[in-house]
């Protein structure tokens, strides 16, 4: 078996990185022998950290690029794809298109028997700009006579017309569609009317992952052994489509809020706060999550308390550091998912439903709170309950992790069929 795995980010996407190195993980396990390539934003950078065989994406998106350089991109990207559509069924392997157009290279497509996407959250219209690409990736590997598979992913929530209409589409072609939410799950069988049949609910990918081993994660973090650690996971959100305009519906308010909070904390406990970020400005990766750290601890008062984790760590090394923590506070769903499967008392800040649903779906849903509604009073009364309840949470989190992986395995018995 020849299998592509699509729509791969950067490692310096660290939740990215880790659906990767699981997803490999999957398929070397229920497709012993096979061969395995991974088609990503920045190819050399996961072969590096994982190993694998990696390509470049087809798409090589302009990120942080000026506007003009973008739409001449956006052109010339069109007309390779009205090529690509045309030779989809001739198996011309690479398409060249005259001048300063870009090569598109389909040889990895011809060459897989299985493609499986790990994009996680592209089908999406808060992240709308991107859905015509997928969209259009997902039937051009049909046209080839591929089998597709989506690997567990959040799909929604939608706004536009035109995005349900060309997504119901896609849906409708690929081979299985994993989910990795109740939401999805609603929106995708019902919203959309694609048959349940090939709907599978599964967690996600990176349940899977195993951490460093303490005492490297210790060194990592410089923890001194009579110290308590609470970890923090922001980033920078634009609050497109909110549910509610609330007062802390702003990216200004959410940096306050969480240099207060943090203050409070070491006030309170006597606690050392530690920014994990989980982008990292290079590689490719637009997001930049040490600059939104660096803005919060900046607005700090305790700052001699307070560090800032600035090299880019394996999806092992950052569980393994989360691991270290009394209490993680996490905005980034990867963020989450790691730290709550090193057993750590969690609480989110959901910029999107998909933190929401993962964190009810662990029985946390009490210290779950929107993005919108996020400010440090609000927060403290869920910390003090944690603080003072929180062995007795992470032997809760043993088991529902436990499970939760159970339930992955069983959901992945579907792709042999």
């Amino acid at each position: 078996m020849n299998i592509l795995i699509i729509e791969a980010y950067t490692d310096a996407n660290v939740g990215s990185s880790a659906l990767v190195e699981n997803s490999i993980r999957i398929c070397q396990m229920r497709f012993p022998g096979s061969k395995i390539q991974v088609m990503a934003h920045h190819p050399q950078s996961l072969e590096n950290m994982h190993g694998c065989k990696a390509v470049q994406d087809v798409y090589d998106y302009p990120l942080l690029q000026p506007r003009g350089k973008q739409v001449i991109w956006l052109i010339r990207q069109l007309i390779c794809m009205a090529l690509a559509w045309k030779m989809a069924k001739k198996r011309e392997c690479t398409l060249r298109v005259p001048g300063k157009i870009p090569q598109w290279n389909l040889e990895s497509f011809f060459w897989a028997d299985l493609i499986i996407s790990i994009g996680a959250e592209r089908l999406n219209d808060k992240f709308y700009k991107g859905i015509p690409f997928s969209v259009f990736t997902y039937l051009l590997c049909k046209r080839m006579g591929k089998r597709v598979v989506l690997f567990p992913q959040t799909i929604g929530p939608f706004f536009f017309i035109w995005s349900r209409i060309i997504i119901i589409k896609a849906l409708r072609a690929v081979d299985q569609i994993y989910v990795r939410d109740e939401e999805s799950y609603r929106i995708v069988t019902g919203q959309l009317g694609i048959d349940s049949a090939k709907v599978i609910r599964s967690p996600d990918m990176a349940i899977l992952q195993t951490p460093i081993q303490p005492a490297r994660a210790r060194k990592l973090i410089s923890l001194k052994s009579e110290e308590k650690v609470v970890g923090i996971s922001a980033l920078r959100w634009n609050y497109f489509k909110n549910k509610a305009e609330t007062p802390y519906a702003s990216y200004q308010s959410y940096r306050r809020e969480m240099a207060h909070l943090a203050d409070e904390l070491i006030d309170r406990y006597r606690i050392r706060i530690i920014f994990f970020p989980t982008n990292f400005q290079v590689h490719g990766c637009r997001e930049d999550d040490v600059k939104t750290a660096e803005e919060i601890y900046h607005l700090m008062l305790h700052k001699e308390r307070a560090m800032i984790i600035r090299r880019l760590p394996s999806p092992a090394e950052l569980q393994g550091m989360l691991g270290c923590c009394e209490i993680n506070i996490t905005t980034r769903m990867h963020a989450c998912i790691l730290s709550t499967c090193a057993y750590v008392p969690t609480i989110s800040v959901n910029y999107l439903f998909k933190i929401k649903e993962y964190m009810e779906s662990l029985g946390l849903g009490a210290f779950s709170i929107d993005i919108e509604d996020f400010h440090a009073e609000a927060v403290l009364p869920l910390f003090d309950r944690l603080w003072g309840e929180r062995e007795s949470w992470r032997r809760h989190l043993t088991a529902a992790v436990a499970h939760k992986r159970s339930l992955l395995m069983q959901a992945m018995e579907a792709l042999e069929a």
